[in-house]
């Protein structure tokens, strides 16, 4: 128990990967943005909120704020307020010749949430019904027979009343 909440703790220190362009780990809006001169042909990713569209600009925010950048060469057509993810070329500070570049679905990231949500419940109800805890060495233990999903739903009250 104590091995997967510490395991818990450092997912997010090390669930950043670092730039490494030939894995496609490229660097984004708060590596090219804070120094714009070390990416200059080199490939970049980002994102952001289109305020206008011809020429595309993006409105991306980072750790010391709001910038502007402008796309160019793109083939999409987003409207204002769009979200979009580009895949390009510094060619300028906050400019980027874009390579690929599309819109992305305002209910994407709703729908990630929601099956992750649910996918979360089903492999904590397996959990429980499948093991319990074992005080004495605070680990899990297989249980000898599974709960049913009665039994996994049913109250501690219902319990003392049998």
């Amino acid at each position: 128990m104590v091995l997967v909440l510490c395991q818990m703790a450092l997912f997010p220190v090390f669930a950043v990967q670092p730039v490494n362009p030939d894995a496609w780990v490229l660097p984004d809006e708060e590596e090219f943005l804070e120094a714009p001169q070390e990416y200059l042909g080199d490939r970049v990713e980002t994102q952001g909120i289109v305020r206008e569209t011809a020429p595309i600009v993006i409105h991306t925010r980072t750790t010391s704020g709001t910038h502007r950048v402008t796309i160019l060469r793109t083939s999409i057509d987003p409207d204002r307020g769009d979200k979009i993810r580009v895949y390009g070329t510094p060619t300028a500070p906050n400019t980027i010749q874009a390579t690929n570049a599309f819109v992305v679905p305002p209910r994407g990231r709703w729908y990630a949430w929601g099956i992750s949500f649910l996918a979360g419940l089903w492999v904590l109800a397996r959990l429980i019904r499948q093991w319990t805890v074992d005080r004495s060495t605070l680990g899990f233990q297989p249980r000898e027979e599974p709960l049913s999903v009665t039994e996994l739903i049913r109250t501690d009250r219902e319990e003392s009343d049998a």
